[in-house]
């Protein structure tokens, strides 16, 4: 397959050599082979959400250990924040706009979109709409949240413009005030904000049952099953 990005001829080609990765790399990632100005380089495109960068670096340390060269994500959508965040950490990258590849050159196009509001919530956004939530009313007065978040303007003001750029809000003006409207039920605004969420866990590990003590505490679907008829998961 051969693709033209910003005058960029690269050709694809199938890696032979995917086997030998870990699972939880190789079911995560469509991966190919690329070369470019008779450069060659591993390409890794994202089943999923966007990993964190620094589960990107040490998915990345997966395929050099197998094959030399370098590696690149391929993503639909970068936010500036995680441009910003890739960039620092010179982690290679392209989209239909954007093209960072250190190795043979840089060349960046600024996207023209909200793709910084289409990925998943910003935590001040979370919290924004965790507020809206579990709010009675169906309006949310801008101006009464900045005095119950930790937030500044600014930062209120992003958290604002994620919910709106999501389509599950109306933003509008109430004379001064700035007001949030779900255009949904707080049912269905749940359902159809789920592939915004934020996971709360950051990290997972497993011990053996015997070095479990009275000073740990249950969670998730332990702490489901002990308070309910729900079966504990194995």
């Amino acid at each position: 397959m051969k693709t033209d990005v910003f005058g960029l001829t690269i050709n694809y080609k199938s890696w032979d050599k995917k086997q030998a990765l870990p699972l939880y790399v190789a079911g995560n990632y469509e991966i190919d082979e690329a070369i470019v100005s008779n450069n060659r380089f591993i390409v890794m495109s994202p089943i999923g959400d966007l990993p964190t960068l620094p589960a990107m670096k040490k998915h990345i340390e997966k395929i050099q250990k197998i094959d030399d060269v370098p590696v690149a994500f391929y993503l639909k959508n970068l936010s500036d924040f995680r441009r910003k965040g890739m960039l620092e950490s010179n982690i290679p990258f392209m989209t239909e706009k954007q093209v960072f590849l250190p190795f043979i050159g840089t060349l960046l196009m600024e996207e023209k979109n909200n793709a910084l509001y289409k990925e998943k919530f910003m935590f001040s956004t979370q919290q924004l709409f965790l507020m809206y939530l579990y709010n009675r009313q169906n309006k949310l007065y801008v101006a009464n949240v900045g005095k119950k978040l930790p937030y500044s303007a600014m930062t209120l003001s992003r958290a604002v413009k994620q919910l709106e750029a999501s389509d599950l809000f109306l933003v509008y003006k109430d004379g001064v005030n700035k007001v949030i409207e779900s255009k949904y039920d707080r049912r269905e605004l749940f359902e159809r904000a789920k592939p915004f969420l934020l996971d709360p866990v950051r990290k997972y590990g497993y011990i053996e049952k015997s070095r479990i003590d009275e000073n740990m505490v249950l969670a998730s679907e332990s702490a489901l099953a002990k308070n309910s008829m729900l079966n504990p998961s194995k």
